[in-house]
């Protein structure tokens, strides 16, 4: 059987991890780490310790069922929802609380000032909510929290 990996003259270099080859002083050691690699992506030559990381890295990357996108959430209304006690709306962003009736120059301001809602590039497509949640943060000074499921149920489209 062929042997795995390649060597540069100097080390030995898996062929399992494309994105960041490691390298190995032996080809024992290579082997050893090849071994743990038992989950190959039915669509490419990645492989992976666990079959939870090669299902979403195949569904991810090569099947692609969903995917987010800030370009999804059609108003600003769908950034709020409606809080347990029905007494006012939650920002999907951050979980701060607007009391009803709705005063839409507050919330419209607290979204464009607070998480420059509209700003970001309409275009740009998450296919992993792992992500988008990042984005959120990054991009929009979201807050991970019970709030944030709804909002990412609103941004998410089937592929």
């Amino acid at each position: 059987p062929p042997r795995p990996g390649r060597f540069n003259g100097f080390s030995y270099i898996c062929d399992c991890c494309p994105k960041k080859p490691k390298k190995f002083e032996t080809q024992a050691e290579l082997e050893q780490h090849e071994s743990e690699k038992q989950h190959k992506c039915q669509y490419c030559d990645n492989k992976f310790k666990n079959k939870n990381e090669a299902e979403r890295h195949q569904n991810s990357l090569h099947l692609r069922k969903h995917s987010w996108s800030c370009a999804a959430l059609t108003s600003p209304e769908s950034a709020f929802h409606p809080s347990k006690t029905s007494s006012a709306d939650i920002c999907g962003y951050c979980g701060q609380e607007f009391p009803l009736p709705a005063n839409w120059d507050a919330r419209m301001l607290h979204l464009t000032s607070d998480h420059k809602f509209g700003e970001c590039n309409q275009a740009k497509k998450f296919f992993r909510a792992d992500h988008f949640r990042q984005h959120l943060k990054h991009s929009h000074s979201g807050t991970s929290g019970k709030w944030t499921n709804q909002l990412e149920t609103a941004c998410m489209k089937d592929e």
